[in-house]
């Protein structure tokens, strides 16, 4: 009997040991393909982060160029040729209608003028880089034409404080991205903006009180402007590894909350009241 049971007690283990072994090799299996597959998973999102940033930033020097040949190609052709149209008019004094033609003309060059400096500046916004984003801002507002009929109200705790240029850039594109869609499509009367930095964190609130939009049906779309638009802030907004709350339905305008890390701000230093 003793004979019979001694083989039992000696393959009984050893099938115990190689199933726990089998076992172990089965969840360290598992655990290397689980690992294999979130590494794969962050080089993908690397690689996609790679090349939106490589876009966006072909999109900024494209922006940079066109804006340098309007502001010196462009904008001083119109101006030599207001020049010229001012020494025509100066000549038909004598010639009332000529003069008036001419005079005319001068003033729609005038226009044009404005409106190349204009598309310039939004192309590449000096006051950004020279001033910070909170002056930037503030120009922005400002460049709302007045017969559009809306007011631009901004508001901050930024003074005296910049950020880094990457995420002042990103940040003004997408209240550019906004206030565009406002002035194209949402027939507003006023917008709101609220930059608010607390702690390590920065908040930036818009609304409009506009007509709004379907916004769930827009973003399980995804067509349309502003199914694009709401792709572009996504876009900007993922590049700063932040967060963004996008509220709108017909007759309630719109509303944005985006929420970024600040992983330091820049303290500007004035000197006798001159940036540094």
């Amino acid at each position: 009997m003793i004979e019979t049971l001694t083989p039992l007690l000696i393959i009984t283990p050893v099938l115990l040991v190689l199933a726990i072994g089998i076992i172990v090799f089965v969840f360290a299996y598992q655990r290397r393909m689980l690992q294999h597959q979130e590494h794969l998973r962050e080089l993908q999102e690397l690689r996609q982060r790679q090349m939106l940033e490589a876009a966006l930033e072909a999109q900024e020097e494209e922006r940079r160029r066109v804006a340098r040949d309007l502001h010196d190609e462009v904008g001083g052709m119109l101006a030599l040729i207001r020049l010229n149209i001012g020494q025509v008019e100066r000549k038909c004094a004598e010639n009332e209608a000529a003069a008036e033609t001419a005079h005319r003309s001068k003033e729609l060059l005038d226009e044009a003028i404005q409106s190349v400096r204009r598309i310039s500046h939004d192309l590449l916004p000096v006051v950004l880089d020279k001033m910070g984003l909170v002056q930037a801002i503030n120009s922005l507002a400002h460049s709302v034409p007045p017969d559009s009929g809306l007011e631009v109200k901004f508001t901050h705790n930024l003074e005296n404080f910049r950020l880094q240029a990457r995420q002042e850039l990103l940040l003004f594109r997408i209240l550019q991205e906004l206030v565009n869609n406002t002035l194209k499509y949402a027939e507003a009367s006023l917008i709101t903006i609220n930059l608010h930095r607390e702690g390590d964190k920065l908040t930036l609130s818009y609304t409009d009180n506009g007509k709004g939009f379907n916004y769930d049906t827009t973003l399980d779309t995804g067509s349309g402007s502003s199914g694009l638009g709401l792709k572009n802030l996504q876009n900007r907004v993922d590049l700063l590894n932040g967060a963004i709350n996008f509220f709108s339905k017909l007759g309630a305008g719109i509303k944005a909350e985006i929420v970024i890390p600040v992983a330091y701000i820049i303290v500007i230093i004035y000197n006798f009241g001159l940036l540094t």
